[in-house]
């Protein structure tokens, strides 16, 4: 958080045709600290829920799907038939993805791949079928992939969005939202979370109120007439 403060704190401006002059750094700053946002919230859960004795998570791994996985995932095998499947996994096989989170649950010996988004807004179908099938991708070669790189045996294993205010396009097998994720973990996510956007939110505002001092300062110094000294006699 504090990285990405300092590094709004020397955003350059952008001209945009639609935002008036001053109006621009306040909307640059906004609209980054938006996108910012959610690896902020990843980051969040992250730590939430590594702190669970029970857990280990692990951030961005990285993990290649198989050409013959994904060939299945766009055939016309049914979701029943996708969950009830398991696949071989073969590290460098196939086209690299990297999902948010993967949190290995030695309590249910399983293992929940996450993608974490703000849901503040639906994202476009193209999106939604990219995540849709990267999220079956990841659940067919789940317990294979868990088994060659971390060496764990585990029972189940899942792969859904967590849109922390809600809105995704997803369907509803590949969802799940933060009161399910405390019930299933049996930790506390919803506090940290609120939390972190609360502070957030206090670091953006004194930068706005920094920001808006300096331009208004800027603008009394130009406005500024110097007047020269009269020349004695």
């Amino acid at each position: 958080m504090a990285r990405t403060i300092q590094r709004l704190r020397r955003l350059p401006i952008q001209p945009d045709p639609i935002v008036p002059p001053h109006l621009l750094r306040p909307y640059g700053i906004l609209t980054s600290a938006i996108r910012s946002d959610g690896q902020i919230l990843e980051a969040t859960l992250f730590e939430a829920l590594r702190a669970t004795p029970h857990l280990t998570v692990f951030r961005t791994p990285a993990i290649f799907i198989p050409a013959m996985v994904d060939q299945l995932v766009s055939g016309s095998a049914s979701s029943e038939a996708l969950r009830l499947s398991d696949l071989h996994y073969e590290h460098e096989a196939g086209r690299r993805i990297a999902p948010d989170l993967l949190v290995i649950d030695a309590h249910r010996s399983a293992a929940d791949f996450l993608e974490i988004k703000r849901g503040m807004a639906k994202t476009d179908a193209g999106k939604t079928r990219q995540t849709t099938r990267d999220l079956r991708c990841l659940r067919l070669i789940a317990k294979s992939y868990v088994k060659s790189k971390l060496g764990i045996e585990i029972s189940e294993a899942t792969a859904g969005v967590c849109a922390i205010h809600g809105a995704t396009t997803v369907p509803s097998e590949h969802r799940v939202d933060l009161p399910t994720l405390e019930a299933r973990y049996c930790t506390e996510i919803r506090r940290a979370v609120e939390t972190a956007h609360q502070e957030f939110a206090r670091r953006l505002q004194e930068l706005l109120f920094e920001q808006a001092l300096d331009e208004d300062l800027s603008s009394l110094l130009e406005g500024l007439v110097v007047l020269e000294p009269a020349l004695a006699g």
